[in-house]
């Protein structure tokens, strides 16, 4: 069991932690903006600072509310993240821990802290009296999103109100450095830190983002330097993100495909719906996920209801895709002759390609997804093998779309509409 700390030796060890984070501490600003590269510690100090603002306001009934944009991912980071922390500062008696609806309960002073993804809107409504909201990968949000939780801050609680974002500045035209920085609100506070400023980090992770600045420039100088990213150098410049509605998809051709991942990649599978007349690509469904074996994979997509449809996946796997079709999947390897790669770029780069709006990884792999740089410093034609599991997927599904005989044959029908 861990030792259990007083108020003053939990003080000093988030001083001790980093001492570029002590301005955080002190900042009672409504908008707090803490960015830059990975590895810096960012999300660590927050959920550091949420329970030391619950231990150290003892007249105050906090309701804090940590949100991300889909709930699955909040189980897995940032709730883990503060469960493991009360433990190391050994005051889990404090508190009652909710797993399974994802609440922190302070069992004397009755303040919480309550995790949500905007995908679960009726929980967030029901929540009142909102003291603080942490958005951790801010960046996945819509500027609607935030407009939103911006609202439910409000009241008087005897303490300072604010939103907390964290985030790596993936790409200069994000609505985040529109308000924040080119034309700041009022009542913002912004800090920009990176893996340098993290005295806890190892040896193999600073030389893994080190290593990045010859084999990935554009990773490198935004999570290593923690600088925004330009569309110079990315492979897809014709994406967006917005909810798609149903009656916009509604009598397209469908199309579903994967890509295999496990311990180190994550399993991407998409269902996408074409607009060939329109020259639109809809992608309507899907996850992205690592430590799937191919029986939840399976799973998945019967709970998905897209088991029954013809589904296209890495030939590379015929094991998995045997596997699969034991299971019950109507899958099948992608064809993947020679020059595949390029291929199926250019026939995606063709297309408006709208990603709905909670397929954040999908779109993140949007803003990171490049092209190599030789040793001249000169942009070659080739893909950096990194960020490419989703646009992998998609290239199998579009396949047969790709020379001039290819055709859409009976592949699916449209899921649900």
């Amino acid at each position: 069991m861990s030792k259990v700390l007083d108020l003053g030796e939990i003080r000093e060890h988030i001083r001790r932690y980093s001492t570029a984070f002590v301005p955080l501490f002190e900042n009672k600003q409504r908008y707090q903006i803490v960015w830059g590269g990975a590895g810096s510690g960012k999300s660590h100090i927050i959920a550091r600072k949420l329970l030391l603002r619950i231990l150290d306001e003892e007249n105050v009934k906090h309701n804090i509310l940590v949100i991300r944009k889909v709930g699955e991912t909040i189980k897995r980071s940032v709730f883990k993240l503060i469960v493991d922390l009360i433990d190391k500062w050994g005051i889990r008696s404090e508190f009652k821990i909710n797993k399974t609806d994802k609440i922190i309960t302070q069992i004397h002073g009755n303040s919480q802290i309550m995790f949500s993804g905007l995908d679960d809107v009726e929980k967030i409504k029901s929540i009142e009296g909102v003291t603080c909201i942490w958005i951790e990968e801010a960046t996945e949000l819509l500027q609607e999103d935030f407009e939103q939780l911006d609202l439910r801050l409000r009241g008087e609680f005897g303490t300072y109100k604010q939103i907390i974002l964290t985030l790596n500045p993936i790409s200069a035209e994000h609505w985040i450095k529109k308000i924040f920085f080119d034309n700041p609100m009022p009542n913002v506070f912004t800090l920009k830190t990176t893996y340098l400023d993290n005295e806890f980090i190892d040896d193999e992770y600073k030389e893994v983002l080190e290593s990045k600045k010859l084999t990935n420039p554009r990773y490198y100088k935004i999570y290593a330097l923690g600088e925004w990213g330009t569309a110079e150098g990315l492979v897809f410049q014709n994406v967006t993100t917005r909810i798609i509605r149903e009656e916009e998809i509604k009598g397209l051709e469908c199309v579903q495909s994967g890509d295999f991942g496990y311990t180190n990649d994550p399993t991407a599978f998409n269902i996408t719906y074409i607009d060939k007349k329109k020259m639109k690509l809809f992608v309507y469904d899907g996850f992205y996920e690592k430590g799937l074996g191919n029986g939840d994979i399976a799973n998945r997509l019967k709970e998905m209801k897209a088991h029954r449809h013809l589904s296209t996946w890495d030939s590379s796997e015929p094991k998995s895709i045997a596997s699969l079709k034991a299971k019950g999947i109507n899958a099948r390897g992608a064809k993947k002759g020679r020059d595949s790669i390029n291929a199926g770029i250019d026939f995606l780069l063709d297309y408006e390609i709208i990603i709905n709006a909670h397929l954040t990884d999908f779109y993140k792999e949007a803003l990171n997804y490049s092209w190599k740089i030789d040793k001249n410093n000169k942009m070659t034609n080739k893909p950096i093998d990194e960020w490419n599991h989703f646009w992998d997927s998609l290239r199998y599904g579009t396949e047969h779309l790709q020379t001039r005989r290819g055709r859409l044959g009976k592949i699916s029908k449209p899921l649900g509409i």
